[in-house]
């Protein structure tokens, strides 16, 4: 057995650099498609992406754009182990409240997972408004705001430096 691997070593390399590669280049197919969904649904409100799951379960993602009402405009989704997953719409959500979404004795017909994911996301939403924030915000102004508030230095990394003429 440790003669066979060790005769083609090479080939077993050769094979795993092949695979790693080829996931490489599918997951910058699938960031790709994901980038461009979300800069055509970001145009229309203030959209933020909850996540939820881990390594080994696979993970789910909610993205939410809501109005200046907060009231849900787009709702997809994006589940699964794979690199061929893509983002779904959710219609079930679409012309709710972020406090709907929010209120856990409602009962929406997602799974929890997802539920979990939007949750986030329209926690993230109800922050950002808190912060003065809408569809129109900056990077700029995100921070600015964050500059007076230290739970956010946590998150953001240190503002980038501007050259001057």
């Amino acid at each position: 057995m440790l003669d066979v691997i060790g005769e083609n070593l090479g080939v077993i390399f050769v094979m795993l650099v092949i695979m790693w590669s080829l996931q490489f280049g599918l997951t910058y197919l699938q960031m790709k498609k994901y980038t461009k969904r979300l800069k055509v649904i970001r145009q229309d409100g203030l959209t933020s992406v909850g996540m939820t799951g881990g390594k080994y379960k696979g993970r789910t993602y909610g993205i939410l754009t809501v109005d200046e009402n907060n009231q849900v405009i787009h709702a997809e989704k994006m589940a699964g182990w794979t690199n061929f997953s893509n983002l779904r719409p959710v219609p079930d959500l679409v012309g709710l409240n972020l406090d709907q979404i929010l209120d856990e004795k409602l009962e929406l017909p997602i799974s929890n997972k997802l539920r979990l994911a939007f949750r986030t996301a329209a926690n993230d939403l109800l922050d950002a408004r808190e912060k003065g924030l809408n569809k129109n915000s900056t990077t700029e102004d995100l921070y600015e705001l964050s500059e007076s508030d230290d739970s956010s230095k946590e998150v953001l990394p240190e503002k980038p430096e501007t050259e001057k003429s």
